[in-house]
């Protein structure tokens, strides 16, 4: 009986470290995937032994999201502006059991050079050569980075299932494409890419005290309408308005989160709203916009803003 009992005892035993080990060869992993953008829009793209990719890292162990950003531009030697999330996706395996989560997340270049580790072939491409060189390493790599270029105002979500066929991995995309993030924001694709370009050198110039980007924003001669901190309501410059941000750390965030909320253009005219918060949103303030188109170029001609907080 003893003995009957010791040998139940060793198979399972033997089934449960059997069991063990599947689960930990079929362990769930998160995956950050980072997109770095530079002033032109051009996409910082790395070579890795597979082909061409974004930077990123897994993240297994007990780590924030900032900790693993951080430690990807701290391995590469990139400075980079706060990380935007632009989607969650999904993999399913029909070889194992495991799920992956990928987190897509845009920043921009500080200084729109190439990262300093000299160990790692980089180079900034233009959207659609970054796209197609994505697809060509992995097609849901590039369907995912194209979807949330496409579509910056949107966080997106999505499902691939990855399937190993000849000894070579091909994905199929199992949930289409959806909005995380509230569907109004879809409008957001309509847009003049041309002024939202002009507001995002506004957005970022003062957001990240960057004053020849803040300037380059506006026409020499535009009308800045503002209330000061002692209540006077005056007229300014866009030099007297950049000399705002002199003194700040060029490149460092200084706690200002601009977002679009609305545009419109009328031939070569165009108005904008956009929404200016401080940290944990303790003041926020509505701009609003006259832009002109000159020369194919538009520039703010005009802007004042409210607080809206209180």
């Amino acid at each position: 009986m003893k003995n009957y009992i010791l040998v139940v005892a060793m198979l399972l035993t033997i089934q449960y470290t059997n069991a063990q080990s599947k689960i930990d060869k079929d362990v769930n992993t998160s995956v950050i995937s980072l997109v770095i953008l530079n002033d032109n829009g051009d996409v910082l793209i790395k070579k890795a032994t597979i082909g061409w990719i974004t930077i990123g890292a897994f993240y297994e162990k007990r780590h924030t999201i900032n900790e693993v950003i951080d430690s990807i531009s701290n391995k590469y030697g990139v400075s980079i502006t706060k990380p935007n999330l632009k989607g969650v996706f999904t993999y399913k395996f029909d070889f194992n059991n495991s799920l992956s989560v990928r987190q897509v997340y845009v920043a921009k270049s500080t200084t729109n050079d190439l990262p300093t580790n000299k160990n790692v072939e980089f180079r900034w491409a233009p959207k659609d050569e970054a796209i197609e060189k994505f697809k060509a390493t992995i097609p849901s790599l590039g369907e995912m980075i194209a979807q949330v270029i496409e579509y910056p105002q949107v966080v997106w979500g999505g499902a691939f299932l990855i399937k190993m066929e000849n000894e070579k991995k091909t994905s199929t995309v199992i949930e289409d494409f959806y909005p995380i993030s509230d569907a109004a924001t879809y409008r957001t694709s309509s847009y003049n890419p041309s002024v939202v370009k002009a507001l995002q050198k506004y957005m970022e110039g003062s957001s990240y005290n960057k004053k020849e980007m803040l300037l380059s924003a506006f026409t020499d001669n535009a009308t800045l309408y503002l209330t000061n901190r002692d209540g006077d309501f005056k007229r300014y410059s866009p030099r007297e308005y950049a000399d705002f941000f002199k003194n700040a750390e060029k490149g460092k965030f200084n706690g200002r989160d601009a977002k679009v909320l609305e545009i419109t253009v009328t031939k070569d005219i165009a108005t904008a709203k956009v929404e200016i918060a401080g940290p944990d949103r303790a003041w926020v303030y509505i701009d609003l916009f006259l832009l002109k188109k000159i020369k194919n170029d538009w520039r703010i001609i005009s802007k004042t803003a409210t607080r809206v907080d209180k």
